[in-house]
């Protein structure tokens, strides 16, 4: 009989034990869950009240460029680019200001839904890890054309999972910032001098060993 009565101690022991545990896993997941919610509309570095916005407004200064096209030629070669005043996905300002900077800078324009830029941008990330990118080149990603039908929406995801390790600012809807710099393909990589005119154009995926030799060369003519 005592055996019997401790068996049936032990077991009323433990059932309380596992339904104890059982309350202190379910909170914890609940106050996780809580967190990851939260986390998913927002992060610490936005200010209060600020949300993720796929598109940002663009104000273009100075003349937009004419289109790439397939010519031999560029039109746009020696042209000063037209400075950009936008923002990040978390609408923090960003400013592309050629000449006035001081530097040169290689602007990437990306479409989210583009197997082109998809192939390209881990080009790119080569490309810096490699120390190839030259000290003074400020590199700005542009993402545009997006459209929440097309796959890898929304982009302010997009450019995060693919790793996107330079400056990032998003496109107005109407694409303002793309049609200011003639963009007519995806990827497209305009490269400005210090002194703010274009010396560089080029549409269409390249490898790491294509990046460099075309940033080199557009900077030599500088």
């Amino acid at each position: 009989m005592d055996n019997t009565s401790s068996g049936k101690k032990a077991t009323g022991n433990s059932k309380v034990m596992f339904l104890v545990l059982g309350a202190v896993v379910l909170g914890a997941a609940a106050i996780a869950f809580s967190m990851g919610s939260d986390n998913s509309s927002s992060t610490s570095s936005l200010a209060p009240g600020a949300v993720i916005s796929q598109y940002q407004p663009v104000t273009v200064s100075d003349t937009a460029l004419p289109p790439l096209g397939d010519g031999p030629t560029d039109t746009a070669i020696g042209l000063s680019a037209p400075a950009l005043q936008g923002a990040t996905f978390a609408g923090d300002a960003l400013s592309i200001s050629p000449g006035e900077e001081g530097n040169p800078i290689m602007l990437v324009f990306l479409a989210h839904w583009c197997p082109h830029c998809n192939r390209e941008i881990p080009q790119l990330i080569k490309w810096k890890e490699q120390g190839l990118v030259p000290k003074d080149l400020r590199v700005v990603g542009i993402t545009t054309a997006s459209r929440n039908d097309q796959a890898n929406w929304p982009p302010s995801e997009w450019i995060t999972d693919m790793q996107w390790p330079f400056e990032t600012m998003a496109d107005s809807e109407t694409g303002q910032a793309s049609q200011a710099y003639g963009v007519d393909g995806f990827p497209f990589i305009v490269i400005v001098n210090s002194s703010g005119k274009v010396v560089q154009r080029s549409s269409g995926e390249k490898d790491v060993a294509q990046i460099t030799s075309m940033v080199n060369d557009a900077l030599a003519l500088t």
